[in-house]
């Protein structure tokens, strides 16, 4: 039971991060990744620019509709971002499913016996 409870908190933890991330990227502004450094491996090693390279900051502008800075960092992310659209959208009702069926068994509906059974209906008076 405890291992439940642990899991579901973790998906609430996982649903909030879901539900946030793509807000908190909205309301960043849309050059917010464009100074500093690049972390990319290939670049920092081998002075090489992979494909990859500008496409958090192409996908940064494309989030805030700056098509021509998104095509200039990366043409990619016409393409990615589509995608990652459609795998967040079915992580989120993943989450979503799982933390109802947690929800569920953690939390299971009672019924005390003084309250009326609920699925019958009463008779109408008259008929």
């Amino acid at each position: 039971m405890k291992k439940a409870k642990t899991r579901f908190y973790y998906t609430i933890g996982k649903l909030s991060f879901i539900v946030l991330s793509p807000i908190v990227l909205l309301i960043l502004p849309a050059d917010f990744f464009d100074n500093g450094r690049s972390i990319c491996l290939s670049q920092l090693i081998f002075g090489v620019e992979c494909y990859a390279c500008g496409l958090t900051r192409g996908i940064m502008h494309l989030i805030h509709f700056d098509f021509e800075n998104a095509f200039a960092w990366n043409m990619g992310s016409f393409i990615i971002l589509p995608l990652m659209i459609v795998i967040w959208i079915k992580w989120f009702f993943k989450e979503l499913r799982i933390y109802k069926k947690l929800k569920a068994k953690l939390y299971p509906i009672q019924f005390s016996s003084s309250s009326p059974d609920l699925l019958s209906r009463p008779s109408k008076p008259g008929s």
